[in-house]
């Protein structure tokens, strides 16, 4: 293995000091500019690679940043949040360490990554508030994406998900829908952007002369493996939403929290032998490539993902830099957009409360 080149051996042949070496390298003025020059081709020459790490503890900074996502990678829009943040971040001269981490491993790689001396966390968090009670404390930067914890002012970048909540549901009254489910992932139900598009499913009812009840809040386990998708297991996962799909009462539209869990719920609806939008219409929401590619297309709201991903990060580098100060809390909600499609598009040809075919 080649040894690496250090200081003094670049000193050596160029005959001066290993400090010298070091002011020049970081363009010292006390350091002739032919000495600079010499020093520069010479480590060039070398193949001198400068240890980040040293320069960081004498810096105090180490242009990084930990992405810390406590979710599975299941579908596109983790991927285009880190698209969006590490193209970003590159611009402004820092590396992403990107981690998807389980809820129960999130203080061990917070504890890792200060470690590593990173200069500031983007994060997707879990429901527990404790590790960045504790990182606010410590005066540690950090900015939560898509979604915040409720009880805990930081720094966030989110969709507008009370306008996208209420931008859906007002397109399904539109479409004459009057009795009209929410289902939501059941792990997150007590999540800030499903309560928040839950705001806007039940003020846009209210506003168009709708009731709400509780029971128009579904719950829904979503599958991740092969073994969930049969018919049996799927609907006996979930017996709620069967029950209320086998109902004569049922729903004539299903607004699903997001574009994933939609795509369960279609398979689930196939199974209990109804269609999509004929029998059931059916909105998601993020606006991730899944929907395009489901049977009918998904309409959803949609979200600028990567956009949101860029933002996250701008705030958090402003913040370690100063551009932004500490002491200023910063919420940043984008706007979403409707995009109709056609699980949605069929108008209702029959009353409400008639019985199911």
């Amino acid at each position: 293995m080649k040894r690496r080149v250090k200081l003094e051996d670049i000193a050596k042949v160029v005959g001066v000091s290993k400090m010298a070496v070091s002011l020049a390298m970081r363009g010292d003025r006390s350091i002739s500019r032919e000495t600079a020059e010499k020093v520069k081709a010479v480590a060039k020459e070398m193949g001198y690679v400068p240890n980040r790490m040293a320069q960081s503890l004498v810096k105090g900074k180490s242009n990084t940043i930990a992405l810390l996502i406590s979710a599975p990678l299941h579908d596109d829009y983790q991927n285009q949040i880190i698209r969006g943040a590490v193209s970003y971040g590159m611009k402004r001269g820092y590396t992403l360490f990107v981690a998807p981490v389980r809820a129960e491993l999130e203080s061990s790689y917070i504890e890792k990554y200060k470690n590593m001396m990173v200069d500031g966390f983007l994060a997707f968090p879990s429901a527990k508030s404790d590790n960045y009670r504790a990182m606010k404390q410590d005066g540690i930067p950090f900015v939560f994406y898509t979604k915040y914890i409720q009880d805990l002012e930081c720094d966030y970048v989110v969709c507008d998900d009370f306008k996208g909540g209420y931008m859906m549901t007002r397109h399904l009254i539109e479409a004459g829908h009057t009795r009209i489910g929410f289902v939501y992932d059941a792990r997150l139900k007590q999540s800030s952007e499903v309560l928040e598009r839950i705001r806007g499913y039940r003020q846009a009812l209210q506003d168009n002369g709708l009731a709400y009840a509780d029971d128009s809040l579904i719950p829904f386990e979503l599958h991740y493996h092969e073994a969930d998708m049969s018919t049996g297991a799927l609907l006996h996962k979930n017996p709620e939403f069967a029950a209320c799909l086998k109902s004569d009462n049922r729903p004539s539209a299903l607004f699903v929290c997001n574009d994933i869990t939609a795509s369960s719920v279609y398979i689930a609806i196939k199974q209990l032998g109804l269609s999509i939008p004929q029998d059931v219409a059916v909105g998601g929401y993020e606006g991730v490539y899944l929907g395009s590619i489901m049977d009918p297309e998904l309409t959803t709201v949609a979200t600028p993902i990567a956009e949101l991903g860029a933002k996250a990060c701008q705030l958090l580098i402003d913040k370690i830099e100063g551009v932004v100060s500490p002491n200023e809390t910063v919420h940043v909600r984008i706007e979403p957009k409707l995009l109709v499609r056609g699980s949605t598009s069929a108008k209702r040809n029959r009353p409400d409360n008639a019985s199911q075919a």
